[in-house]
């Protein structure tokens, strides 16, 4: 068996008003050393091309959507080049009704395994509708994930608002959560065969978990992290990631 350390980690472009990626997150990913990187919120600036370089220097293969979003959110999956061969991606219409989207397939130690990175946009002022659109977001990402058999996993940023240990999709009666929720999530990703895998300590993102792993094969010890704000080039600002390092080892 094969196993293999995934992180998953919304570095806070926030559609390019962060120009750049900060030194501090290619010092940040160096030192976790995952096999597997999936960066949310990430936007192509000026110093895409080095960022790119600097994770290849360290021994990744960059897969990236190779359209252009003018400074819009993206998803960036970086793999360990010794472990892959005959990589290859899928992106879906980056358009209001669909999430940030990425699809890599990669063979790893003789098995084939679908790494989709995601996040759900949120937008708009009228929360209730915010919230429904998320859910067809949802939907879409569903649409487009790869047949129930084959070794997936989803990673990334899910927007799903706050929620308690033991809510349920009718918890949040009369809430803009009744239409998109995290038990909601858990319930429609498990209709696929695919298991949630959400930390159980610290939040994510301030008062909440929103980045999760869900997976048809075996993940345990997920964490989040967040040391990287003690490095000392971190600041709390946009451009800056804000959400903790979630991590996990995955075995195939």
């Amino acid at each position: 068996m094969t196993q293999l350390t995934v992180s998953t980690w919304n570095i806070n472009q926030r559609s390019g008003l962060g120009r750049q990626v900060p030194e501090m997150v290619v010092t940040e990913l160096r030192q976790l050393d995952a096999d597997i990187i999936c960066l949310t919120e990430y936007v192509k600036t000026e110093t895409h091309n080095l960022f790119c370089a600097r994770l290849q220097d360290i021994g990744y293969e960059i897969f990236e959507d190779d359209r252009s979003f003018e400074f819009g959110n993206e998803i960036l999956i970086a793999i360990k080049s010794s472990l892959i061969f005959d990589g290859k991606f899928i992106t879906i219409n980056n358009d209001d009704s669909n999430p940030n989207f990425l699809r890599v397939t990669v063979n790893i130690s003789g098995k084939e395994l679908n790494i989709i990175g995601t996040r759900i946009k949120t937008g708009g002022k009228d929360i209730v509708e915010d919230f429904k659109e998320r859910k067809i977001q949802l939907d879409n990402l569903i649409s487009n994930l790869p047949a129930s058999h084959e070794n997936t996993i989803i990673l990334g940023d899910f927007n799903n608002g706050f929620f308690k240990q033991n809510d349920d999709v009718h918890s949040y009666q009369g809430k803009a959560r009744e239409f998109y929720s995290y038990p909601l999530l858990v319930k429609e990703m498990s209709q696929l065969g695919l298991t949630a895998y959400t930390p159980s300590d610290v939040n994510s993102w301030k008062y909440c978990k929103l980045d999760h792993i869900f997976a048809n094969v075996p993940i345990s010890h997920e964490t989040y992290s967040w040391k990287f704000i003690k490095n000392p080039d971190y600041k709390s600002q946009v451009g800056y990631p804000d959400h903790a390092i979630l991590s996990a080892t995955v075995s195939l």
